[in-house]
């Protein structure tokens, strides 16, 4: 097993998720509580932020997707999916993710901003560089 790349200080529950949601506002397109597990389609959201967790449920990561061609399967899934093909330390941390579906309307723009709002809430880097080695 690799070394601990990061472990964010926040669990995620559904209460933390139900804040989360909130902060998202009108931008959200469906309410979704629970963790989904790595490997399992995340639904048919175009954009979405999402929050990867570890055995601990304990947010490791957050991400935004905002694909310009449809995806086969949740934008979320297949973004997780880009992420475990690419790092050994994420495969041997992540176990779980959440999703915030946001309307296929919102702006890329504003996307990024959720994501920023999100991760800043969580206490989780946007991007960790130590990843890129593994």
């Amino acid at each position: 097993m690799s070394a601990l790349v990061w472990q964010g200080v926040a669990t995620m529950t559904p209460e933390r998720y139900a804040v989360l949601a909130s902060l998202v506002g009108p931008w959200l397109e469906e309410y979704r509580d629970s963790p989904i597990w790595i490997g399992e389609d995340s639904g048919n959201e175009r954009r979405a932020i999402y929050i990867p967790v570890n055995g601990e449920g304990v947010a490791c990561y957050c991400g935004r997707t905002r694909p310009e061609r449809a995806l086969c399967g949740g934008a979320a899934s297949v973004r997780i999916r880009q992420h475990m093909a690419e790092s050994r330390s994420k495969r041997e941390e992540w176990s779980a993710y959440w999703v915030l579906p946001l309307r296929a309307d919102t702006p890329a723009v504003v996307v990024g901003e959720l994501e920023r709002t999100v991760a800043a809430r969580l206490g989780v880097p946007l991007i960790n560089r130590r990843w890129r080695r593994h």
